[in-house]
């Protein structure tokens, strides 16, 4: 239901800190310099792994919170207006998906996603994710497809200057 889909992203969002984010005590009591605990993932914290992710999805119902209806096209403008934390939209190969759900699960940590909510990320994601199945991952999060304006077609780009490099045109 609605409420229990709410309640899972308060428990999710009130679940931040843990011992992975917490500043590292380096001197013991003794005055011997301690190592820092090794932490797997770039900003991961527990409870939010990829195994907990594939849980939740298989588990919960309405992740996209669609409330029933159906996927429609939307517009990169109306994409745009959902680019926050707390309500983040993002285009991937011409389908938008809400991924406030998965924000927190992203290996990389909810810093390296904030500069993709509300826009096409498209680019980005072939850049550094190519090899990911985007529907096995985040499919339940579909919200319908792009509607794309013909005379904007071709001109993509993306925040860190990476732009897909034109096709040849002469044979090899």
């Amino acid at each position: 239901t609605v409420f229990h889909f709410h309640y899972a992203c308060l428990f999710a969002f009130y679940r931040i800190m843990n011992d992975s984010t917490l500043p590292l005590n380096t001197k013991s009591s003794g005055g011997k310099e301690k190592q820092p605990r090794r932490v797997k993932g770039a900003g991961v914290r527990r409870g939010f792994g990829l195994h907990d992710w594939m849980r939740l999805k298989s588990t919960a119902k309405d992740l996209a919170q669609r409330q029933g209806r159906p996927l429609r096209p939307i517009t990169i403008e109306e994409v745009n207006e959902h680019s926050s934390v707390h309500n983040g939209w993002i285009v991937l190969h011409g389908k938008v998906y809400n991924i406030t759900p998965y924000l927190h699960y992203h290996p990389g940590g909810l810093d390296i996603l904030k500069s993709s909510l509300g826009k096409d990320c498209t680019v980005l994601f072939e850049k550094y994710h190519r090899w990911v199945n985007v529907e096995g991952l985040i499919g339940s999060l579909l919200l319908g497809t792009l509607e794309v304006d013909k005379g904007s077609i071709g001109h993509k780009e993306d925040d860190d200057g990476f732009q897909i490099p034109a096709p040849r045109t002469t044979p090899f």
